[in-house]
């Protein structure tokens, strides 16, 4: 029987860990990406509670 793969879902603060770690390889595309993906995750986070009436 096969497992169905569900998509890890991230939090904007799990992004830190693997920034660091990009810095530590000195890995500066990877290093921008993450920067990116944190950040767009970051709004998408406050956009929802907004929506959902929740601010912090």
């Amino acid at each position: 029987m096969s497992e169905s793969k569900q998509p890890v879902q991230m939090h904007s603060e799990d992004y830190d860990a693997l920034i660091d770690l990009a810095l530590a390889k000195k890995d500066k595309a990877w290093f921008e990406e993450l920067v990116r993906q944190q950040k767009r995750l970051r709004e998408m986070e406050i956009e929802m509670r907004r929506e959902l009436g929740v601010l912090d």
